[in-house]
């Protein structure tokens, strides 16, 4: 059993809106997982606050953790199986996409500039995460990079209004 995880605490500082709302956010993006047959979907809401903005199974983040790296490690102690994670920005993920990631047996996607994504990884349940080093890229540093073809469009992630 794959279980995604939603990642949708972040505070869109830089985008200048929330991006879990924008484009259908999250919640298009839980009912893509659900389509591709997904039965266990975590939606990380940052704040407790947040927690209510959102369907399903939500988790706040823990007050232990004081970045995203350290909240990905406190994922891992708690989900068993393999994770799929995902991102609040991944805008452009459809089915195909969203499936690929799901059977692909492990890895980071690159996206269509040949970027590693790390925050679309695919984590099999018997992999185990790298020392974070307090970076996101440090975690995945071990896995391979996944090339996706016309599907790397899919991939990549919005920071900023002009993305």
């Amino acid at each position: 059993m794959v279980t995604v995880v939603l990642l949708a605490g972040g505070k869109s500082r830089r985008m200048g809106q929330d991006k879990a709302k924008m484009e259908g956010g999250v919640e298009r993006l839980r009912l893509l997982a659900i389509q591709c047959g997904v039965e266990r979907i975590i939606t990380l809401c940052g704040d407790v606050s947040r927690q209510s903005m959102f369907e399903g199974e939500t988790w706040s983040d823990p007050p232990s953790c004081t970045s995203l790296s350290e909240i990905l490690e406190w994922v891992f102690e708690k989900v068993e199986g393999a994770i799929q994670f995902i991102s609040c920005d991944s805008f452009q993920l459809e089915r195909e996409g969203m499936e690929f990631l799901l059977t692909c047996g492990g890895g980071v996607p690159l996206d269509q500039d040949g970027v590693r994504q790390p925050l679309l990884a695919h984590c099999p349940p018997e992999w185990e995460l790298n020392s974070s080093e307090g970076r996101i890229s440090s975690l995945f540093s071990s896995f391979r990079s996944l090339e996706l073809g016309e599907l790397a469009v899919q991939m990549k992630n919005f920071n900023t209004p002009l993305d």
